[in-house]
């Protein structure tokens, strides 16, 4: 018996998303290489095989390509702080300025990078920034605060920041030539996570990785 071939075909929304994806793909890798600024529309369809008039199709603008990058960046983040990021060795990280050994990561960091920087010049750009920032923060709180039941939620929040300001400074500095020993300077670390996280793992495992 013949099998209908049309009930094979993935529907519309399917195929919808699957193109969204495959969009989303070629914007990030012809930021990552050329920055936003230099990146054209009609350099992403190249790099998506399609014509420019289809991208328009699934995105307006370069906004909201932007939109999209953010969100998967995102989505990535919150997985990692799902499955118990916060209690990976930050402080041996920062250091070696080796954060994760996704094959994404690095490029989310330097797309991370491009739209801050976009941001500064475009209110659009900076609303989405600030929208994902927010979700971002409240759920590393949230997952400190599961973790040190005995932080309030103003000090919770406090210390996120200041993880958020030695994260976001160290990903701005690996650009830059390494001028600490990182053993020297993941010791440093371990001293500010033991006053910020009494009793958590970042500060027993000197060797962790």
């Amino acid at each position: 018996m013949k099998k209908n071939v049309s009930s094979l075909r993935p529907t519309k929304a399917i195929r919808d998303e699957l193109r969204r994806d495959q969009i989303v793909a070629a914007a990030r890798l012809c930021v990552v290489h050329h920055g936003f600024h230099a990146t054209s529309m009609a350099q992403i369809a190249k790099q998506a095989q399609m014509s420019v008039g289809q991208i328009y199709r699934y995105f307006p603008s370069k906004d909201a390509l932007i939109h999209a990058i953010v969100e998967r960046i995102v989505n990535r983040r919150l997985e990692w702080l799902a499955v118990g990021g916060m209690q990976s060795d930050l402080p041996m990280a920062l250091a070696s300025r080796k954060f994760d050994d996704r094959p994404l990561d690095a490029d989310d960091r330097r797309l991370w990078l491009e739209v801050t920087a976009e941001a500064t010049r475009n209110p659009a750009v900076a609303d989405i920034v600030r929208k994902a920032d927010s979700l971002l923060h409240r759920q590393a709180v949230a997952a400190v605060r599961q973790d040190h039941p005995q932080l309030s939620e103003q000090e919770a929040t406090a210390r996120v920041e200041l993880i958020a300001v030695l994260y976001g400074g160290t990903v701005f500095r690996e650009m830059l030539e390494q001028q600490a020993e990182p053993a020297m300077l993941a010791a440093l670390y371990r001293e500010v996570f033991e006053r910020l996280l009494p009793g958590s793992s970042h500060s027993d495992s000197p060797t962790r990785k």
